[in-house]
Order: C-alpha cells, then sequence, then structure tokens
C-alpha cells in the first residue's frame, strides 16, 4: 500500500510538476486528517513524512491496558514495553504504525485526500505563477480546438482561448503554437481556469512592447489603442525625447515592424498616430486619412464638432462608421463629423438663434425693465461695464454707490429692486 501510494506521489510529481516537499506536506496532512476522524476524541496522531529525506512515520496514541478491546486505542503491557521501557499500566504511549496497519480502507481515504490536499496545492501554484502574468502576453501550444474555442497547454497548466476572444480568421490545429493574452483567471467551481484573448485592445499594445525596443526600452510610449479585431486598429504613441519619432520606430524601415504585428493579427490594418495631449490636435490626427477643416470643442458633452470637406465625409466617417468609432475610442471624445456645407448651413442656424436669444436676454435682463431706474441712472451704469440687470445683482452696493452717485441706502434699494426682480424672472 505504501508503494502504491508513494508510486502515485512520483507520477504527480512527474506530471504536475509539484516538487517533493508539497507531495510530502500534502500526504502528511492527508493520513493525519484520516487518523484523526478514525481515533477521534481519544487522542491526534503524530505524522513525519519526508520524501526527500526518505522519512516516512506514523505514531497513533494508545493506552496500556491488560486486556485490549480495542486495537486502535489500546495496547498489551508486554507489547508496550518493546516500544517503551517504562510503560506501566494506564500509560499512554505514541505506537508506530504502517499503512498496511491503518487498512486498506482507511489507505484509500488517505489517497483520495491526497489528490484533495494536491489538488488545493495545484491551485495555489496556478494562482502564484499566473496572477502575475495577468494583461501579458503568454505562449501555448494547441491541445484541442473545438466550437467552444481552442484548450491550449501553457507548461503543467491549461488555458481556455474562447471563441468570441478569437481574430475572424484565427484557425488552430493541435500541436500549433499560439500567442495570446492571458485576459483573466475565473472560478469555477473553486478551480482557476486562464482565460486567453486575442481580441483586447491590450494585446496589440503587448505586441507593440515585444516588436518594438523603443516601446519595450518605454523611449515610445503607447497612449491607447482602438481595435476592430483582424480589421483595423488605431494606436497612438507619444515619446518625451525629441530625438526620436514615435511613428517612425513603431512602423519600422519599410513598414518591417508594424507588418509583423499585423500579420500575426490576421491582416490587421494597423494606423500609427501621434498622440498628443491637444485634444483638437489628436483628434485631427486620429481622423486621418481626412482632411479637418476646424473643429468645435463641447466639453459639457465631451464632444468635439469635426469639419471635413465634402468629398472626404465618407472617408472620415470610414466603411459602417469604423474610421470615426475608432478615433472617438482612441481619444475617448464623442466625434461629430460634419461636410463643410453642411456646417455652413447650421452655422447660419446657430447665428440666428445666437441673435434671437441675445434679443430675448435683452428684452428680460434689460435695465429698463427697472423702475426705480432712470435713463440717466441707466447711462452711468452701463457707461461704468453694469449693462444688465444680472450684472447689476452682482455689484458691490458701494460700487452702485459710487456709479450713480447716490446713498447707501439708495444704492440697497436699486440692488433689492434687481433681486426681487430677477426672481420673479426665475419663478416664470
Amino acid at each position: 500500500m505504501l508503494k502504491e501510494i508513494l508510486k502515485v506521489a512520483d507520477e504527480i510529481v512527474r506530471e504536475k510538476g509539484f516538487s517533493r516537499k508539497i507531495i510530502s506536506n500534502a500526504l502528511r496532512d492527508a493520513i493525519y486528517t484520516a487518523l484523526v476522524k478514525k481515533l477521534g476524541k481519544y487522542g491526534e496522531p503524530v505524522v513525519e513524512i519526508d520524501l526527500e529525506k526518505n522519512i516516512f512515520n506514523i505514531s497513533v496514541p494508545k493506552e496500556v491496558v491488560e486486556d485490549v478491546d480495542s486495537v486502535w486505542h489500546e495496547i498489551l503491557l508486554e507489547d508496550a514495553l518493546k516500544i517503551d521501557k517504562d510503560a506501566y499500566l494506564g500509560k499512554v504511549i505514541m505506537v508506530p504504525v504502517t499503512i498496511e496497519e491503518i487498512g486498506r480502507q482507511l489507505a484509500t481515504t488517505v489517497k483520495t485526500r491526497l489528490f484533495e490536499k494536491l489538488r488545493d496545492a495545484e491551485k495555489d501554484i496556478v494562482y502564484s505563477e499566473f496572477q502575475s502574468k495577468v494583461g501579458e502576453i503568454i505562449t501555448g501550444i494547441v491541445l484541442k480546438s473545438d466550437k467552444e474555442g481552442v484548450t491550449v497547454s501553457i507548461g503543467k497548466t491549461e488555458a481556455i482561448l474562447p471563441k468570441k476572444e478569437m481574430i475572424p480568421g484565427d484557425y488552430y490545429t493541435r500541436g500549433d503554437y499560439i500567442r495570446a493574452l492571458l485576459l483573466e483567471i475565473k472560478l469555477i467551481k473553486g478551480w482557476p481556469h486562464l482565460v486567453l484573448s486575442r481580441t483586447h485592445p491590450q494585446f496589440l499594445k503587448k505586441l507593440f512592447e515585444s516588436e518594438i525596443p523603443e516601446v519595450f526600452d518605454g523611449l515610445v510610449e503607447v497612449k491607447s489603442v482602438a481595435r476592430e479585431p483582424g480589421d483595423r486598429a488605431k494606436v497612438a504613441v507619444y515619446s518625451t525625447s525629441s530625438n526620436i519619432d514615435p511613428v517612425g520606430a513603431c512602423i519600422g524601415l519599410k513598414g518591417v515592424r508594424i507588418n509583423a504585428i499585423s500579420n500575426e493579427l490576421r491582416g490587421e490594418k494597423i494606423d500609427v498616430i501621434q498622440w498628443s495631449p491637444d485634444p483638437v490636435k489628436f483628434v485631427c490626427a486620429s481622423i486621418s486619412p481626412a482632411e479637418v477643416l476646424l473643429t468645435n470643442i463641447f466639453e459639457d458633452e465631451s464632444t468635439i464638432e469635426v469639419v471635413v470637406p465634402d468629398d472626404q465625409l465618407s472617408l472620415a466617417i470610414g466603411k459602417r462608421g469604423q474610421n470615426v468609432k475608432l478615433a472617438s475610442i482612441l481619444t475617448g471624445w464623442k466625434l461629430d463629423i460634419l461636410k463643410e456645407s453642411e456646417y455652413k448651413e447650421l452655422r447660419k442656424q446657430r447665428l440666428i438663434e445666437q441673435e434671437q436669444e441675445m434679443k430675448e436676454f435683452y428684452m428680460i435682463y434689460s435695465l429698463d425693465n427697472l423702475s426705480v431706474l432712470t435713463d440717466e441712472m441707466i447711462s452711468k451704469l452701463v457707461a461704468a461695464g453694469v449693462t444688465d440687470l444680472e450684472k447689476l445683482a452682482d455689484t458691490d452696493v458701494d460700487r452702485i454707490s459710487e456709479i450713480l452717485n447716490i446713498s447707501h441706502e439708495d444704492a440697497i434699494n436699486i440692488l433689492n429692486a434687481a433681486l426681487d426682480y430677477l426672481a420673479s424672472v426665475l419663478e416664470e
């Protein structure tokens, strides 16, 4: 039985790559747990196992008695004296036992618990080895491919590349090498499952690091990535060194560097764009190859309006809206693309609306609406830059008194009248 258990342990060492120390600890815990259950409350066993030093000692506590009723809990005095020369009736001594003495049924329990302990150890090993690699590229060998995705061997561990994380055109057979991003480690029924991805933007970013020395060395930084996997991508790059052209460094001589990355991604077309802290400049670069005539920023709506020549509208938007979609993801701005002729009409309409708003504003907030003000007072206020009731309401009493050359009390009355009027306007 001992040989059988040790044989199983050796197989696990070879297959799973466990150290003998891990096997020793797992076997010790399994035997201890099984014996504690067998002995109950009568005492704790002592289990010492070290497969590296060939130590395998198991002892259980037994009481020295004249007649044995339970071989698990009692031992005859004559047998006890062979183990402990100071043994006497009633004394509890530690008695060595073998796996065979434990019994086949209990030994089977030990084997079951051993596998449980080793499975827990394997779980810990998977976490400790791969948790720090989440977000990094790993290489493996395809074990099988089916409609659900691809199962990949990574050293002693298996990973899954789900169908949804595969680039259109990805096809693998058993034995193929595969590169993918370690996306996450999922717990499924308590067991860690490595999930891979070839469609995540981070995969493209990490390919830049692996294929472009300047990116790997930190001389060029990949600021953001937008992808439609297998079709097209935009990558924004930046360098703090004026001696390095970040776009040229990423493309490489005759496109050799970017082509190597594109080939890994099943021919995905990659636009490399110069990143800029100026959002307008960055957006103009990201919308290429279309020419940008002008832009308007609406920060409250996180939107940038982009005007392009009429004949380049489709170029700016791209096939199925792809170009503007990727540019929006890359820059973090919502982009509203307008052709020049459309913008001219829109601008006219905005000017009309703006003029109308100004008229309405003047009608509502005109100083003429305040009966306590004379024409002379209004002229003095306008000359001092207080051109409407909102500005009057924000003006200090002393300042009003100074502009109109009136008493402090009269200035307070004027200010209160302005505030009352504005309050009534807000209520309406």
